[in-house]
């Protein structure tokens, strides 16, 4: 039925694969900068407390850091494991969605919005934040293209592009 679908969306134009080993390896390194940083951070805030609060702006700094690593590295971690096999599917008239065990198939019609908010530098290119797409369907859900998957900054605006057109 799946099939069927696809085929009603037109012709197919591309597949935009997602590097899960690559979001797997960011989660790791990620998440053990924040672990360091804990290991840091906890006695620079004993020491703090014992000298009257100052420096307190370095544990604060220290504990930012170590915050955005846990928590950086748990959700990446979360979603190498929950999307293998992640691709997007562009099509003339839609999207299709597919992973292990999920496959959506969205007509350019039936997204209801999309929401860019990637942070193009370097820091967000190495962390795949360069692109973060969320992609909404009339259904309900969401689908998140992030700087992981393959040519995403041009799949991005493609599928912007085509919503905004639909809508008119």
């Amino acid at each position: 039925m799946a099939r069927e679908a696809e085929r009603a969306l037109g012709a197919f134009v591309r597949n935009h694969p997602t590097d899960n080993a690559r979001r797997g390896r960011v989660a790791i390194v990620v998440l053990l900068i924040g672990l360091v940083a804990v290991g840091i951070a906890v006695p620079v805030t004993f020491a703090v407390f014992d000298q009257n609060g100052e420096g307190t702006q370095v544990a604060g700094l220290l504990w930012g850091a170590a915050l955005i690593g846990v928590y950086g590295g748990v959700s990446n971690g979360l979603r190498t494991l929950r999307r293998h096999g992640e691709v997007f599917v562009l099509r003339e008239q839609g999207l299709v969605y597919k992973r292990t065990g999920e496959t959506r198939v969205l007509p350019w019609t039936e997204i209801r919005s999309t929401v860019e908010r990637g942070q193009n530098h370097a820091l967000g290119r190495l962390m795949g934040w360069d692109v973060h797409l969320v992609i909404r369907p009339r259904a309900g859900g969401r689908l998140l293209l992030s700087g992981y998957t393959e040519d995403a900054a041009r799949l991005s605006g493609e599928i912007r592009a085509a919503v905004a057109a639909g809508a008119r």
